[in-house]
């Protein structure tokens, strides 16, 4: 048979559309722009959630991605996109009760020792807010009406997705499992009609709370420097070693003296700053 002399097409050197090679653009802009470093089996969650969202999109592979999105605009819609999908955390109302418990005993303290002025708590990292918001109920529960007018609560997260959420302070029936039959009656709104099933958190709790998009890996913050206690729980498991003293400093300067930081249970700290009074595996506080 004679050979009609044309050569047989060059390989492409793009890798298989979805595959782990075609991710790898993905996982070095994570960790070299944003800072993130996920678990292996919260990568695979995030390649799953993240191709279903490009797919949507009319986006064929992970390096269209890439090359259309995140290498030209590394701060842009691809970016967020990333943030939203790889840090949203498993949350709960009233998680690790033991330090809604300690925040009950404190706020007291600080509110009977000093007649004047606000008492400010922050929680770094909010996710969808059911964290701040447990603050509240927790707070309206064992204070006098009168008192709640001191409290500023503040609840920040690098995702604008989860944000959102939190802002809107709508939750499933999923999201409130945990939660009290009386604090059901007391701190939410039942949905009708379009919204049955869901529920709202009753404006009394909301309005104690408000909400900024603060990235914790870069400073300044534009937040007040005198909180009286910091809840950032499981937000520094997404920091390396270096990163995470770098945060717990930072973290510092926007502690009062003689106020609490509250991490998580389950966080190692291999070290904490010099500043930092251990008082429990999870609670320290910053010395006067």
């Amino acid at each position: 048979m004679a050979s009609s002399g044309m050569l047989p097409p060059s390989p492409s050197n793009d890798p298989e559309p979805w595959s782990e090679k075609d991710f790898g653009g993905v996982i070095g802009f994570l960790r070299s722009q944003i800072g993130i470093s996920l678990e292996t089996h919260r990568m695979g969650l995030l390649q799953a959630r993240l191709r279903s969202r490009l797919q949507a999109r009319g986006i064929a592979s992970f390096t269209q991605f890439y090359d259309q999105a995140l290498r030209p605009d590394p701060t842009g819609w691809g970016a967020q996109l990333l943030i939203d999908l790889s840090t949203v955390n498993h949350t709960s109302f009233f998680r690790e009760p033991a330090h809604f418990t300690f925040l009950i005993e404190k706020v007291t303290q600080w509110l009977r020792e000093s007649p004047n002025g606000p008492v400010r708590i922050w929680s770094a990292g909010c996710s969808s807010g059911q964290e701040p918001y447990s603050m509240a109920m927790a707070l309206a529960e064992a204070l006098p009406q009168h008192s709640l007018s001191r409290i500023d609560i503040w609840g920040s997260d690098l995702s604008l997705e989860m944000l959102k959420v939190a802002a809107g302070a709508i939750y499933t029936a999923r999201d409130v499992q945990g939660v009290s039959q009386a604090r059901l009656r007391r701190f939410f709104l039942l949905g009708r009609g379009p919204r049955e099933g869901s529920f709202r958190i009753v404006p009394e709790i909301r309005d104690l709370v408000k909400f900024r998009h603060i990235d914790l890996r870069t400073s300044p913050w534009s937040i007040p420097s005198d909180f009286h206690m910091v809840f950032c729980r499981n937000v520094s498991i997404y920091f390396s070693d270096d990163e995470r003293q770098v945060l717990l400093n930072r973290l510092a300067q926007h502690i009062r003296p003689g106020g609490w930081l509250i991490m998580g249970n389950g966080e190692i700290l291999p070290s904490v700053p010099a500043m930092f009074r251990k008082q429990s595996p999870s609670i320290f506080q910053k010395e006067d």
